[in-house]
């Protein structure tokens, strides 16, 4: 099988989507221009010895980290994780109590073949914290101030084929699904960002 040249770039359409008292997700709002956004894998591994060797390696994947950078806080978002509240003047930038869970869009640019394309994701159970703030002086040309959210993604379940129920594999695991990737021909992608998906196990 010949390898796929793909080269994947650029950050956009950022969109957010918090869950209701239900747990049904409400529909997605525009977060931010994106700056950036980087994810690392939260995931470490244990050996197990006996005999003076390693009998078997237990891995514990805990989902990502990372940073959301973005070139401005929208009031919304804010107000929506909890950390900023309208009041008589104006907005105020309020104290976290608690992390909001909630799931991200975000789309990128890639050139597979030769052929451009959009590449869309949603990401699940994830939470922010305060975005850092930096404010430079213009010089001889303007500076661009961006902000950074920290930004923790630990999944949601897998849900079997009718999405009802948690699915479990032979050995009664269930399945953590930390995001999930739509390429132009897959079922469903001209709508994929319009609303949050559930995560299903695909029929036989």
């Amino acid at each position: 099988m010949a390898k796929t040249k793909m080269f994947k770039f650029n950050v956009k359409n950022v969109k957010y989507a918090v869950p209701g008292t239900n747990g049904t997700y409400g529909a997605p709002k525009d977060l931010a221009y994106a700056n950036s956004i980087s994810l690392e894998a939260d995931y470490d591994e244990t050996k197990l010895f006996g005999d003076g060797q390693i009998l078997a390696i237990l891995g514990d994947d805990k989902g990502k980290t990372g940073t959301l950078s973005v070139t401005n806080i929208e009031k919304d978002y804010e107000i929506d994780m909890k950390r900023a509240l309208e009041i008589e003047g104006g907005l105020a930038d309020i104290q976290q109590r608690s992390s909001v869970e909630h799931a991200i869009y975000f789309e990128v640019d890639a050139i597979e073949d030769g052929v451009g394309k959009t590449i869309k994701r949603w990401m699940f159970g994830v939470s922010t914290g305060k975005a850092s703030e930096t404010y430079e002086q213009t010089t001889d040309n303007p500076t661009i101030n961006t902000y950074d959210y920290p930004l923790t993604v630990l999944g949601v379940n897998l849900k079997d084929a009718l999405g009802d129920e948690d699915y479990t594999d032979e050995n009664g695991n269930t399945i953590k699904v930390f995001y999930m990737t739509s390429f132009p021909g897959d079922d469903g992608f001209e709508t994929f960002g319009n609303a949050v998906p559930t995560p299903r196990k695909k029929g036989a």
